[in-house]
């Protein structure tokens, strides 16, 4: 279990930081990929998103990171 908002599913052997396996899933390049976490620090588990380039906003909780998503949405529209 990622946290209170995600699921991250991952083989226990893998090293692969998330937004490479996510782009070789999917298909989509890193470039238009942003990330929503708790711990975007160094040594925290959210920072390997940080070190791939992503676009990255930090949220406290899960009510914070929902309102990132809204606001991210809303821009789009």
């Amino acid at each position: 279990m990622g946290g209170e908002t995600s699921i991250d599913i991952a083989r226990e052997s893998s090293t692969r930081p998330m937004g490479w396996r996510l782009r070789d899933a999917s298909g989509i390049p890193l470039e238009p990929m942003m990330f929503i976490g708790d711990a975007i620090f160094p040594g925290d588990h959210d920072y390997p998103a940080k070190t791939l380039g992503l676009d990255t906003i930090c949220g406290r909780d899960p009510r914070e990171t929902l309102a990132a998503i809204a606001s991210v949405v809303a821009c789009l529209k």
